[in-house]
């Protein structure tokens, strides 16, 4: 009985250092990269960036126009405010208080709008660079790859960062 159960532990012992070794024999292959860095050296993003910067501009000329009117009101108040009649003062303050009101509905459009061509872009990137991570994981045989900060990596050898090469298929 005794022979039996170390002949039983025995081929315990044996099939997991068999089962250990199959593991250990496939070779695990771990890269991280950084988003941030290559949304700002990638020359495909920064096309993508200046466009976005022609959008907000442009959608930042109305608040620009309304803030120069209100601005000019405010300035022809201050200075011609005592020569000028009750009415046309009245008149003038609650042109004052309407350009502000409608500053603040425009700003508040405006900050809407960025955040929403902000989000656009994003998306845009990430789609992009899912698709390059995909290709280049398929092709040097990665197992798993992380995004530097947002898998709260605080250190890996460069060996493993494939930032470079993603920037370089984007291009």
């Amino acid at each position: 009985m005794k022979r039996l159960l170390i002949v039983i532990v025995m081929a315990v012992v044996m099939v997991s250092f068999i089962g250990i070794s199959q593991v250990s024999a496939q070779t695990v292959k771990i890269g991280v990269f950084e988003v941030q860095k290559v949304m700002r050296e990638s020359k495909t993003f920064e096309g993508y960036r200046q466009d976005l910067m022609k959008q907000i501009e442009g959608k930042r000329k109305p608040l620009r126009d309304r803030e120069e009117s209100a601005k000019a009101t405010e300035e022809k108040l201050r200075k011609e405010g005592e020569k000028l009649s009750v009415n046309e003062r009245r008149a003038l303050e609650e042109r004052l208080a309407n350009d502000a009101k409608d500053i603040r509905r425009l700003r508040e459009d405006f900050e809407i709008e960025v955040r929403k061509l902000d989000a656009q872009l994003a998306q845009k990137a990430i789609g992009m660079i899912s698709g390059v991570i995909k290709n280049i994981a398929e092709k040097e045989g990665y197992t798993v790859i992380f995004e530097r900060s947002a898998a709260g990596v605080a250190y890996a050898q460069d060996a493993v960062d494939i930032t470079g090469k993603i920037i370089q298929q984007i291009k």
